[in-house]
């Protein structure tokens, strides 16, 4: 789902905010409710004690009418009036033409709802009991929630084959992530979830509303729910106003589409019993002030020594300037309790953590100037690497103005005049960091420093 590839060891994948989830049977309940599986079931079971189907499945057009007018599996566009309802259902001449029938009707095939032997469909055996264990019904749903994501499509006049970059493979993973990452009951417009989720340059024109289209077909398995007013005044390519929202059950798929592909998704209510480098890369993808809050209960369990403890143990090794400035933070939290465990740290023999100590001693204010001085010295360019290394992301898009913002340090006279070669090779993030200053540092000359430091570094190795 998310673009990155989780099997790469040298991009670890991100971790997902912690989310609560309802118990399953509510969820469950929830599934059962879904329009897409609920008429699934409920064809299911009207196709009792069996029903003559074609050779391709589905019934003839006679009980598809029954089946469409007890379930009211009417098109959307459909007025309601009994008269205008009779003569459409008399016009029909093919099951193919009702979308609202042989979409949930092939989902019960699917699903094994429905078995088809001898030319008859009939309810799959033990379907009563297997719908009452929520576990099974959450498979279902999830089957066909995964289902609704591949072949949802947004191109309205459905040529083939589908127009680049509009089917559900194409705008869903990324809007479906960008609402697992925002707050419980955020309700975005269409148009500010298509510009900040849609982030590649390349997507088609009317990319909300085939963003739009796609978020109808998936808003019939429960996981998004819609509030779209139309505009009567609306031009061409229009879609009036739509809000989308991520339900609790949409919530649940996301997170289980993550999972599946790698992605530590913690619970909050597990989250205190996580261990350390889960937790910290758990709290690396939330704001700041949240970070402190879900810190507490974990840290309440093990006590600042022990969180030391734990933490120092996960943040040595290439890639994880993030995790390191995050259990720098959390430590923050507890530093004057483990002021003599931090000092006996920065004698450590790993680097990272002998870094980690310096930088909660230098935020905590239990050093004199003459202590700072000495920190830094020793300290002072492993920190600023570290620094740089956890602000960047793959494409530093927002590196600039964090090198040229109130407070950071001064990266010229930290690292790049009189370096000492020995001391920064030792920094497993050196090199990125050194190549994306050259790239991205606003100031010429201090970009080509760190451009010849890196070709220096490069050719001692």
């Amino acid at each position: 789902m998310p673009s990155h590839d989780p099997s790469n060891p040298e991009h670890p994948p991100l971790a997902a905010r912690p989310v609560s989830l309802l118990p399953s049977d509510a969820l469950a309940r929830m599934a059962l409710d879904s329009p897409l599986l609920c008429d699934a079931l409920s064809l299911a079971r009207w196709s009792a004690p069996a029903v003559p189907v074609t050779p391709h499945g589905v019934p003839g057009i006679d009980d598809a009418r029954t089946a469409i007018t007890r379930f009211a599996l009417w098109p959307p566009d459909l007025p309601c009036l009994i008269t205008e309802r009779a003569t459409w259902l008399g016009g029909l001449h093919s099951v193919a033409e009702v979308a609202h029938f042989v979409v949930p009707w092939s989902a019960a095939l699917r699903l094994g709802l429905v078995e088809i032997d001898d030319a008859h469909a009939r309810p799959a055996p033990e379907l009563e009991r297997r719908a009452r264990d929520p576990e099974q019904v959450l498979d279902w749903w999830f089957r066909e929630f995964e289902h609704t994501i591949e072949h949802a499509r947004g191109d309205l006049d459905q040529t083939e084959p589908p127009v680049p970059g509009t089917t559900g493979p194409d705008l869903l993973p990324g809007v479906l992530r960008h609402l697992y990452e925002a707050p419980d009951g955020s309700r975005p417009d269409l148009d500010t979830l298509a510009r900040e989720a849609l982030l590649s340059p390349a997507r088609p024109a009317r990319a909300a509303e085939r963003l739009l289209h796609v978020l109808w077909q998936l808003s019939d398995t429960g996981a998004v729910a819609l509030d779209h007013r139309p505009s009567a005044a609306q031009g061409p390519g229009g879609h009036g106003h739509c809000t989308v929202e991520l339900t609790a059950l949409g919530r649940y798929g996301v997170r289980r589409l993550l999972l599946e592909v790698g992605i530590h998704a913690p619970l909050v209510d597990t989250l205190a019993e996580a261990g350390a480098a889960r937790f910290l890369d758990a709290l690396s993808v939330l704001p700041f002030e949240e970070r402190l809050t879900e810190a507490g209960p974990w840290l309440d369990r093990r006590g600042p020594a022990e969180a030391l403890r734990q933490i120092s143990e996960v943040v040595s090794g290439p890639g994880l300037a993030l995790r390191r400035w995050v259990g720098t933070q959390i430590l923050n939290t507890t530093s004057s309790e483990l002021e003599p465990e931090l000092r006996s740290l920065l004698h450590s023999p790993r680097p990272a953590v002998a870094s980690m100590a310096a930088v909660v001693l230098l935020s905590s204010g239990m050093l004199t100037q003459r202590g700072i001085d000495r920190v830094l010295g020793e300290h002072g360019p492993w920190v600023v690497i570290d620094m740089i290394a956890a602000a960047m992301t793959p494409d530093n898009e927002d590196l600039t103005e964090f090198l040229t913002a109130r407070g950071t340090p001064d990266v010229q006279r930290s690292v790049l005049e009189d370096p000492d070669p020995v001391r920064l090779a030792a920094h497993p993030d050196t090199l990125p960091v050194l190549d994306a200053l050259a790239r991205h540092h606003p100031d010429p000359g201090t970009a080509a420093r760190a451009r010849e430091l890196a070709r220096r570094l490069r050719e001692r190795r």
